[in-house]
């Protein structure tokens, strides 16, 4: 596994969760995601997000019901992080559900995840071959997140 892992995150929810968890976030900085959503008594960012080191890269509400982040991490996506926001989400509304995927950046793993009512983190991944030299590689990519199943 490559050092840099994606992770992108969808947070379903009703309209009124959203608009609370997008007001949270909104100005966020990778220390108040782990200030808010790690294992507060952990001493080391492993244990309280689930990965090395944490860089926020990309946020924004996808409409009235989704809410996406997306973060890059050293080998592994922020499992413990993810289901921290699982389970203050949830905290509004029961119905909630996060989804997602992740890769790393030789796309080995690729991988894609959930976690909904009873807050297990449900994971799928593959090891995905890319020629390199192929513009179109990312298609291959994409093919493989598709045939990926929980």
């Amino acid at each position: 596994m490559a050092n840099i892992c994606r992770t992108e995150i969808y947070v379903h929810s009703n309209m009124s969760t959203i608009d609370w968890f997008e007001k949270l976030v909104r100005d966020f900085d990778v220390d108040d995601y782990i200030g808010q959503f790690g294992n507060l008594e952990a001493e080391n960012l492993i244990d309280k997000i689930g990965c090395k080191w944490l860089t926020k890269y990309d946020w924004y509400r996808e409409d009235d019901h989704c809410y996406f982040l997306s973060f890059e991490s050293a080998w592994y996506p922020p499992d413990i992080l993810i289901k921290n926001i699982y389970t203050q989400v949830a905290e509004n509304d029961s119905g909630a559900y996060l989804s997602g995927r992740y890769w790393d950046e030789n796309f080995q793993p690729i991988g894609i995840f959930e976690i909904h009512t009873e807050g297990e983190l449900l994971t799928s991944e593959i090891d995905v071959e890319v020629d390199w030299d192929s513009e179109n590689f990312w298609d291959d990519v994409e093919q493989a997140f598709d045939d990926l199943e929980l």
